[in-house]
């Protein structure tokens, strides 16, 4: 039997009426930000890369039965928050990896920064213990958040007449203008996320699971926010890097964790 206490109760209450309001007019319109940057000097076979993505992708909608071009990292997908399922894209995500490895050689794939290997490795103790968390309360702070934060930005570039694109973009060198206007958009994304999840959980979870999914989302962003840091430093464009992923980098961050050294050393 779960028991809540009277201001536990008003805001579900208050925020389950909010998420119809926003389930009906705003469902569709889930908002997938993943786009990358293929650089003029990547010598990788970008073929192989593509099939083991092509066989990644027939695996991944079989048995999970989703559509992977619907499929999103950040926030946590429900396919990852719920256990079983959440094992079974750990393993899937785990022979993508392999492949980019044995058949493509990309050494460094396991080492690197990945949504799958930061849930399925690096962190995967801290993501099991918010897991719990982070399901209960991902239809209110995924409807709520992700709107009022896509919201924001919309509003923010339309004052700074900044031109939209469209999502899910591959860019190329030519592009690097481009690319770092979406990074800057996806970074000013994920801090608006993390500030307005984090009461949401306070509220709905206990003491101990809510702050293990505020740290496990604060990690993702920085870990992203430092992967795309360093990308940005051994490729000469420091100057480059958007201000709002400059804001999420953490100075001291790697020398704290010996994952992020190695990751760094990888990269």
């Amino acid at each position: 039997m779960m028991y809540f206490s009277s201001s536990s109760l008003i805001f579900a209450l208050f925020y389950f009426f909010n998420v119809l309001i926003l389930y009906s007019t705003c469902y569709q319109t889930r908002f997938k930000r993943d786009f990358m940057l293929i650089t003029d000097g990547n010598m990788t076979d970008a073929k192989c890369f593509g099939e083991c993505q092509e066989e990644y992708r027939a695996k991944f909608e079989y048995t999970l039965n989703q559509s992977l071009s619907e499929f999103y990292d950040f926030p946590f997908h429900p396919v990852v928050l719920e256990s079983s399922s959440f094992q079974l894209y750990c393993k899937l995500s785990e022979q993508k990896t392999k492949c980019f490895s044995e058949r493509c050689n990309d050494y460094a794939a396991e080492n690197s920064f990945s949504p799958s290997n930061f849930v399925c490795l690096f962190k995967r103790s801290l993501f099991e213990k918010a897991l719990k968390c982070l399901a209960k309360t991902e239809p209110i702070t995924f409807l709520k958040c992700d709107h009022e934060c896509h919201e924001e930005i919309v509003r923010t570039d339309r004052l700074k007449q900044t031109t939209p694109n469209n999502q899910n973009q591959i860019f190329v060198s030519s592009d690097l203008a481009t690319y770092e206007t979406e990074l800057d958009k996806l970074c000013r994304f994920q801090s608006c996320y993390m500030n307005c999840m984090a009461p949401v959980v306070k509220e709905m979870c206990g003491e101990e699971e809510s702050k293990s999914a505020i740290e496990i989302v604060e990690a993702y962003v920085q870990w992203h926010a430092d992967d795309i840091s360093d990308w940005h430093s051994i490729t000469g464009n420091d100057e480059t890097l958007p201000e709002a992923c400059q804001i999420l980098v953490k100075t001291h961050s790697k020398t704290d964790d010996p994952i992020l050294q190695i990751i760094g050393n990888v990269a």
